[in-house]
């Protein structure tokens, strides 16, 4: 039959088999100790646990012929695939923390993102979002990567595309949580971007045994991992039928905090998101929201001094005027004077301005999107190119 068998085999082996899933598994370890005793458990000792039949029993005692955790193991080191189960050191220890935390973690990229909770944020909503979601998504998660969260997502199309491409595109960090293994990516649409995730320091994960494709079950029970990971989750669009609405419920579930984005009150996509906000969810219209909820993330206000002189109240100078036609302000201003000099290094722009880095920050991101400047790899910042706008 066997030896004894390891607790991380074990976590393995319980993860493979059908019908046992993270809540039975544990119910059994508060019976039994470890999931290698489980595993050994006798058949009648099994049906004694309350919710464990003659069927689950069955499969748990028969396990080493309905599964085989070594090669599986072996499948996810040929594809490049690290495993990282509840045994494990490297297991994110606030993901542990959740009532039913996943057994196992099948990851592609970099598992030390995975430990990520103090700076992580959640972007989640619709799979048919607006032109205002996508941008709102953009926006949030580009202000997040450069502020130097990581940005959690489920890599489905919509929002949570458009969320993990301007992570990417703006040099930061972003998880992926899969609703299928990572051998049966979904939606395929995506494996271009799964790959880009993976090759910039985030990284593709997923609970589910390497060759388990998608279904209707496996989507809600990945949202419960999104938030896990992350202090807060954000919804950008969603209907009220939207499965970003259980991610935001799993948020709450998990002691964690959730924010809704505003949308327009005659649209369906925006109803979900009003409901969370009447519910009490905190209201998000820029990253400084989020920021302002959290300690050591709550900057000074927003304001420009008026537009006809500069903070120290003389007359601006001609480099500060730059933009005036696109209406932006103070802030934005002067940094895309400052920009003019050279490559600027994001940190050298808030030492030398002055200012709140998230403030600066969230400048940054508004004049990248008006296509004023753009970053460059290692944080710097330069002019786009044919911006003089003077």
């Amino acid at each position: 039959m066997g030896g004894a068998v390891h607790d991380r085999e074990a976590y393995i082996a319980l993860n493979l088999l059908p019908g046992i899933g993270s809540l039975r598994v544990k119910q059994l370890l508060s019976i039994f100790g470890s999931p290698g005793a489980i595993l050994e458990a006798k058949k009648c000792d099994l049906t004694r646990v309350s919710g464990i039949g003659p069927v689950l029993a069955e499969t748990i005692c028969d396990w080493r012929r309905l599964c085989d955790p070594g090669t599986e193991q072996q499948l996810a080191a040929r594809a490049g695939i690290q495993l990282v189960t509840l045994a494990d050191p490297g297991y994110p220890a606030m993901l542990a923390e959740i009532f039913d935390p996943p057994l196992c973690l099948y990851v592609r990229g970099n598992p030390g993102a995975l430990d990520c909770f103090d700076h992580a944020l959640a972007i989640v909503g619709t799979r048919r979002p607006t032109h205002y979601g996508i941008q709102m998504a953009q926006t949030l998660a580009a202000s997040a990567a450069m502020a130097g969260w990581t940005v959690v997502s489920g890599l489905a199309q919509g929002i949570d595309t458009a969320g993990h491409q301007a992570t990417v595109q703006h040099k930061g960090r972003t998880l992926a949580v899969l609703g299928s293994g990572l051998g049966r990516l979904y939606p395929q649409d995506n494996v271009d971007l799964a790959r880009r995730i993976a090759e910039s320091g985030g990284a593709v994960i997923s609970e589910f045994p390497i060759q388990m494709p998608p279904d209707r079950r496996t989507f809600p029970m990945r949202n419960r991992i999104i938030s896990g990971l992350t202090r807060a989750t954000v919804v950008v669009e969603a209907g009220l039928r939207s499965g970003a609405l259980i991610t935001a419920a799993q948020a709450l579930d998990q002691g964690r905090q959730v924010f809704a984005v505003p949308g327009r009150a005659d649209s369906p996509q925006a109803r979900g998101c009003h409901q969370l906000l009447r519910d009490g969810a905190g209201l998000v219209e820029e990253f400084i929201d989020i920021l302002r909820e959290f300690p050591g993330g709550n900057p000074a206000p927003i304001s420009a001094p008026p537009p006809s002189q500069t903070s120290s109240g003389a007359e601006p100078r001609k480099e500060e005027t730059e933009g005036w036609g696109l209406q932006l302000s103070q802030i934005e201003r002067k940094i895309y004077a400052f920009v003019a000099r050279d490559e600027v290094h994001i940190d050298d722009l808030i030492c030398q301005l002055g200012e709140p880095a998230a403030k600066i920050l969230s400048a940054v991101v508004t004049l990248e999107m008006r296509h004023l400047v753009r970053q460059l790899p290692g944080r710097r910042l330069c002019r786009q190119a044919g911006s003089n706008i003077a």
